[in-house]
């Protein structure tokens, strides 16, 4: 009768012992940042147009437009233009990694470029001035660009541009 609860006991004090696992962290939800704004298409699409050619211009392959790195481009031009704050880092804390991971595009090589009151030309210029953003822009790991623009509440324009490689049957 003392031996099950003997065994019993003891295997709860084992368990106890067990180092914890931690939860896996979710990625944090596009959802808590700006919400969608319309921003201004043309300048987005400006963006990518100039990332293009400043990679042509440097021997480097265009990049294909992907609509799902407009939408990451877009939300967080919308965010930064709300934080009224120009950096790769979301209202929410989230990174391009996460923002990403959010719509479902594959992690394995986002990077992402920021500005905030210039135009798209004067953007993709401070880019290409040496140093890390212009290996970003130039690098041979990225085929696709997204880019959003929004203009904020002073009336200046938020810009941000991601490039990726979406590489199928990579492991998230």
């Amino acid at each position: 009768m003392f031996r099950p609860l003997l065994v019993l006991g003891s295997s709860l004090v084992i368990a106890a012992c067990q180092p914890q696992i931690p939860e896996p962290t979710a990625p944090i939800p596009e959802d808590g940042l700006a919400a969608m704004c319309s921003g201004v298409p043309e300048a987005g699409a400006r963006l990518n147009q100039l990332v293009n050619g400043a990679r042509l211009a440097e021997a480097k392959p265009a990049l294909e437009i992907s609509e799902d790195l407009n939408t990451i481009a877009l939300s967080h031009a919308c965010d930064m233009a709300m934080m009224q704050q120009a950096d790769v880092a979301g209202s929410n804390g989230s990174n391009v990694v996460d923002r990403a991971r959010a719509v479902g595009y594959p992690t394995c090589g986002v990077v992402q470029l920021v500005n905030v009151g210039t135009t798209p030309d004067g953007a993709v210029a401070s880019w290409l001035i040496p140093g890390p953003q212009r290996e970003q822009l130039l690098g041979q790991l990225s085929y696709e660009v997204g880019s959003g623009v929004a203009r904020g509440p002073d009336g200046r324009l938020w810009l941000s541009t991601v490039m990726g490689n979406d590489c199928p049957g990579v492991l998230q």
